[in-house]
């Protein structure tokens, strides 16, 4: 959660950068930016999901209308959000490959007779409500990241226990037993309507939430351990929060495992900076990857050398085929 507090932070931190830049150095300031945006696993997920959002819009038919159309100021902007932000991005992209394309929208969409101040009226039409719509999706991911790491905090702390007797009882529902707790914190944590086995194109994911209105949360839940929860099993889960992600036109898909082994399971990740939890970002597609020790361990002084199950990128990425992802 707090790598996403930091990004937000980060954002507006780049955006004051190139709101303060000159007209001498914001050529070079634009494409820092938009190079900044592709570095993040998570930015560059939310722009690919920006890029497939209504399918019929045209984003530079838009603004070469617009161009031709709009008087000094009166540059305008489509009737929908996820259409507007297809048109700043495009912008932005266009300006980082070509500095002087932001002199040009300037003169079309600012009313300001100096350069400096086309381009900070620029930076405010266009980059201000590109990051506030960036930042909105990161506080959605945060909120659901916060949910999960207070329940592998619950788990771990308070009822590892109970639920570990409750499986070893019966274990041919044990993955049932997880998911159905899972489903009760979410619950009680203010999830309006989480409940599990929803229809979708893909199949049926563990749990859906109703977070807030009708803005679904695929969340996979996998067993690891021992026989048949081995690794090519959270993989399996891997390729399902992947197309039920699909499915519901989400960027960010979550899978939750709850390891049964006496071993620490380290999983892979695409952020360079290696934050909670792991991510892998497949298409325009983040998924998040959440373990929780469901296996009471004995104490550090009697168990031993620590055992850690090294997972790689391509082992999870494995139960892929070409009709489920792109290049990877």
């Amino acid at each position: 959660m707090k790598y996403q507090r930091d990004l937000k932070v980060l954002l507006q931190e780049r955006y004051k950068r190139l709101y303060r830049a000159s007209d001498g150095t914001y050529a070079h300031e634009v494409r820092y930016f938009y190079t900044f945006l592709q570095k993040h696993p998570v930015l560059q997920a939310l722009m690919h999901s920006i890029e497939n959002a209504s399918p019929t819009f045209d984003p530079a038919q838009w603004i070469e209308t617009q161009y031709t159309q709009a008087t000094p100021g009166g540059f305008d902007w489509p009737q929908f959000e996820e259409q507007r932000a297809k048109v700043l991005l495009t912008l932005l992209r266009n300006w980082a490959a070509d500095g002087s394309g932001v002199e040009e929208f300037g003169q079309c969409a600012s009313d300001e007779s100096d350069l400096g101040a086309q381009l900070q009226d620029v930076t405010q039409r266009v980059v201000a409500p590109f990051v506030e719509y960036l930042q909105d999706r990161l506080s959605e991911d945060s909120d659901i990241l916060y949910l999960l790491e207070r329940y592998k905090r619950r788990i771990e702390w308070f009822e590892q226990q109970r639920l570990f007797a409750a499986y070893e009882k019966d274990t041919v529902h044990g993955e049932a037993i997880y998911d159905e707790d899972l489903r009760l914190f979410l619950f009680e944590q203010g999830v309006d309507c989480p409940f599990s086995q929803p229809h979708s194109p893909s199949g049926n994911a563990d749990v859906v939430a109703d977070i807030q209105g009708d803005d679904p949360l695929v969340c996979e839940v996998k067993l690891f351990g021992a026989g048949q929860y081995g690794i090519p099993y959270v993989a399996k889960g891997v390729k399902q929060a992947l197309r039920y992600a699909r499915d519901y036109n989400k960027v960010s898909g979550y899978l939750v495992v709850f390891n049964l082994s006496v071993d620490t399971l380290d999983l892979p990740t695409d952020a360079s900076d290696r934050p909670w939890p792991p991510r892998l970002q497949v298409e325009e597609h983040v998924i998040f990857l959440v373990v929780i020790q469901a296996r009471p361990l004995p104490t550090a002084s009697t168990r031993g050398k620590l055992s850690i199950r090294t997972v790689t990128r391509q082992e999870l990425l494995d139960e892929l085929t070409p009709g489920d992802a792109g290049p990877i």
